[in-house]
């Protein structure tokens, strides 16, 4: 029989505590000790280890992401983040992607979902649907955006369906969406800064016969075109 030194049997005894430590780390206290709720992150409650946890209720700012599985990777700890991969707590759909946080710096790697977004004036209301979208912010300035995005924007009981490729403009992330609605061409752009404001401007070439709907959801007239804009926040 191999007898181990002493040494050498107490290295083994401490990385294997610590392993037992990190597979029973609660998530709740992980996702408390990292920058990600600062930076928007909440939910109704976690439970769960780093390794398999679940998140309920989960949302980034005014943005709902219902029920996750919720997993932190400790090998980018060692790098000074907190890298957070979810996915849908059912099988099913998106969402799914990473959150990863870190002094002066937030980013979302990968993520593919359907984001309602809320009413963006009384009767005028969106949802984004991301795919593989990827977005970096660092010392609140964008540095890197991907990924294709669409919108249904729906006004009243009209709708239009734009869509468009995230990127970096100046120091914002920029959404641009285009597209053709019965209305005449339609476009939606979203500028988000680093502060998790944003601002959005959506322009129809509008048609004589869908004006007055659009007038009375808040747009107005501007040359030959009808203009709704508008600003908030994420958080």
């Amino acid at each position: 029989m191999t007898v181990l030194p002493a040494r050498r049997l107490v290295a083994v005894f401490a990385t294997a505590l610590i392993l037992f430590l990190l597979i029973l780390f609660p998530l709740a206290f992980a996702l408390s000790l990292s920058p990600l709720p600062a930076q928007g992150f909440h939910a109704r409650s976690v439970s769960g280890s780093i390794w398999s946890g679940h998140a309920a209720g989960a949302g980034f700012g005014s943005a709902s992401l219902g029920d996750l599985r919720l997993s932190l990777s400790p090998l980018a700890l060692l790098t000074g983040e907190a890298r957070f991969r979810f996915a849908p707590e059912a099988e099913g759909p998106a969402p799914v992607g990473a959150l990863v946080a870190a002094r002066g710096a937030f980013a979302a790697e990968d993520v593919t979902a359907a984001i309602p977004m809320p009413p963006l004036v009384p009767g005028v209301a969106a949802t984004l649907s991301l795919q593989d979208f990827s977005v970096a912010f660092v010392d609140k300035t964008c540095r890197t955006a991907s990924g294709a995005v669409t919108a249904e924007v729906r006004v009243e009981t009209a709708g239009m369906s734009l869509a468009g490729t995230a990127a970096c403009a100046g120091p914002r992330l920029l959404l641009p969406l285009t597209g053709r609605t019965p209305a005449g061409d339609a476009s939606l752009f979203v500028h988000v800064a680093g502060d998790a404001s944003y601002t959005y401007e959506i322009k129809v070439s509008g048609a004589p016969n869908t004006d007055a709907g659009l007038l009375a959801a808040g747009f107005v007239r501007e040359g030959g075109n009808i203009v709704l804009r508008g600003e908030g926040r994420l958080q």
